[in-house]
């Protein structure tokens, strides 16, 4: 996982996951379709400032590709294989846009500062603490999954096949996700996660103008977009 750090233009965590909550509402309560593109291109503006242009870029192509399915209107006029397809596509492009608040938030946030902001949040510690260790999880294993790819490719094995897929890649996958656990619980218990104290943070979060921007522009922009609806 790749962060960027000491960032003026990198918002607060708490505001991320204020806009990945809000963004999720979009699901069931979609908004106007003009506005949906508001929200990816602002999405790929804070990747942009943010060092990650090559995120920027496939945000935009991606949600344009999902943008071309048709919605269930037309979908109810088209014969049942296609209109299995094609609704498959749209339910994608319906959760794609609090998936990309999501990335973002991944992206651009290291543990430490998550954890300090939901200390700041008096977040329980039964979830800050599984959070924390999600953060952790899921960039090791990615590694994990490429190094493994990387190892197939310099030894010739092809992963057209999906039992050879699943041979070579998911089964050793499954084995190093039980180890990656093990080593994340025993370092969180090392640095004694379990102790009720008050800890000392190094990473200290506070609000500053981006999150304003960022998360007051996403919040006119669903409400508005739900107002275009009614």
């Amino acid at each position: 996982m790749v962060v960027a750090e000491n960032n003026r233009l990198n918002p607060n965590p708490i505001t991320k996951f204020f806009v990945v909550g809000l963004l999720g509402l979009t699901v069931v309560h979609s908004i106007h379709l003009i506005l949906e593109w508001a929200v990816i291109f602002i999405i790929s503006i804070m990747y942009l400032i943010n060092g990650f242009r090559k995120d920027a870029v496939k945000n935009i192509i991606v949600f344009g590709i999902l943008f071309l399915a048709p919605n269930f209107k037309i979908l109810a006029q088209l014969p049942i294989i296609i209109k299995l397809l094609f609704s498959l596509i749209f339910v994608i492009r319906m959760f794609y846009i609090p998936y990309a608040a999501g990335k973002f938030l991944i992206k651009t946030s290291d543990v430490g500062s998550i954890i300090s902001s939901m200390d700041a949040l008096k977040i329980p510690k039964v979830v800050s603490v599984p959070v924390a260790v999600m953060f952790r999880f899921f960039p090791s294993f990615v590694e994990e999954k490429n190094n493994i790819k990387m190892a197939m490719k310099i030894r010739g094995i092809d992963t057209k096949n999906p039992l050879k897929y699943l041979e070579y890649v998911a089964v050793p996958l499954l084995i190093i996700s039980s180890n990656i656990a093990d080593d994340i619980s025993k370092a969180a218990e090392t640095k004694c996660i379990a102790n009720p104290i008050e800890k000392t943070r190094y990473i200290t979060v506070g609000v500053g103008l981006i999150d304003f921007i960022y998360g007051l522009t996403m919040a006119v922009i669903v409400i508005g977009g739900w107002l275009c609806l009614k």
